[in-house]
């Protein structure tokens, strides 16, 4: 079946934010599932933000015609800020890279007992081959794992909520912080996601042919996204006590179904690890070379070694402490775009 322009885009849009930490349970144990019951509505606001800034993102991109992550961002914040707006976006792409290798060590060490840094140098390598291929290599590695991690995160949260025999809350010892906390850590959540979705909706705006096309894409993908958070939050709710201090909490939920249910959440694991690894090593090289860096294979040998030691860190202290410094940075380009998506009526889209 031939898909229309805007399925393509939620597709991929919605493929972006499936990383190592989503699909670990990580990053929803520490944004949303740590507040308890109101953390549900936390993931609705990130999604709605997802959907916005999606549909907002492509608008601007078919009214002023704009076809790359550079132009994009030159429109937003002009030519000086730009430049300077793209380098922040760099360096945290480094450090999710970093995150990604951080999380195959300590997949390696939780799911089969090996050294954190044999998974880490592991996925390091495959990247760097997949590097080597270029664009291709990052368009063929999606096409095969961005469908095991959809579906399969989809059918894992589900299947691991209602194989429970005892009601959602009932074991529950989460929840204990009150006020707002819980909405500004939603918008955290969709910030630091944003500042490297909006470069993946950038490239795929040639897509978006008509406004319809900008419309599904930006909120189909937004949906997507947190239909999978839903469904993946509702079994950390279930184990919370006994997860909250685990790397990779998802696998320990997936060892009590068996060996079948645990090797098909590795599958969904290892798929975003690589996709996520990879797409964001290629986002550094393509700044890189934009800045006159033009031997790839040197600059990707050198990205990989350095990402492996930054590795080292730690995949829980990289979530916790490095995240929402970005997250500020990319709530004040949330804010522009939304700006602009509603203010500019110079040139109607089309």
């Amino acid at each position: 079946m031939k898909l229309n322009n805007g399925l393509k885009i939620a597709i991929v849009y919605g493929s972006v934010f499936l990383g190592a930490g989503f699909a670990s349970g990580r990053e929803l144990l520490q944004y949303f599932v740590g507040f308890g019951r109101i953390g549900m509505w936390g993931l609705i606001v990130s999604g709605i933000l997802f959907a916005l800034v999606g549909w907002a993102v492509l608008t601007i991109c078919r009214r002023e015609e704009i076809t790359t992550y550079s132009g994009f961002m030159k429109h937003i914040f002009g030519k000086r800020l730009g430049p300077i707006m793209e380098g922040c976006v760099a360096g945290f792409l480094f450090c999710l890279f970093a995150a990604m290798l951080a999380g195959a060590g300590a997949t390696a060490y939780q799911a089969f007992y090996l050294p954190f840094s044999v998974g880490a140098l592991v996925v390091g390598l495959i990247v760097f081959g997949v590097l080597c291929f270029g664009l291709d290599g990052i368009v063929k590695i999606n096409l095969v794992l961005a469908p095991i991690m959809l579906l399969g995160g989809i059918f894992i949260g589900l299947y691991s909520f209602f194989a429970y025999t005892s009601p959602v809350f009932a074991s529950f010892a989460g929840g204990g912080r009150m006020g707002l906390a819980w909405l500004l850590s939603a918008i955290v959540y969709g910030s630091y996601n944003l500042v490297t979705g909006v470069p993946v909706l950038a490239a795929t705006s040639k897509f978006a042919v008509t406004k319809r096309d900008a419309m599904v894409g930006g909120l189909v993908g937004g949906g997507v996204i947190t239909l999978l958070g839903i469904a993946m939050s509702l079994p950390l709710f279930l184990h919370y006590a006994d997860v909250i201090s685990l790397e990779i909490p998802f696998l320990h939920i997936a060892r009590e179904y068996g060996s079948v249910f645990s090797a098909l959440y590795l599958a969904v694991l290892i798929s975003a690890l690589l996709t996520t690894a990879a797409c964001n090593a290629f986002a550094v090289l393509q700044w890189l070379e934009s800045r006159g860096y033009k031997n790839k294979v040197k600059a990707a040998a050198v990205l990989c070694m350095l990402c492996f030691l930054a590795a080292h860190i730690g995949f829980s202290n990289i979530v916790i402490f490095v995240y929402p410094i970005f997250g500020f940075i990319g709530l004040f380009k949330i804010v522009s775009i939304l700006i602009h998506a509603c203010s500019s009526r110079k040139n109607p889209v089309k």
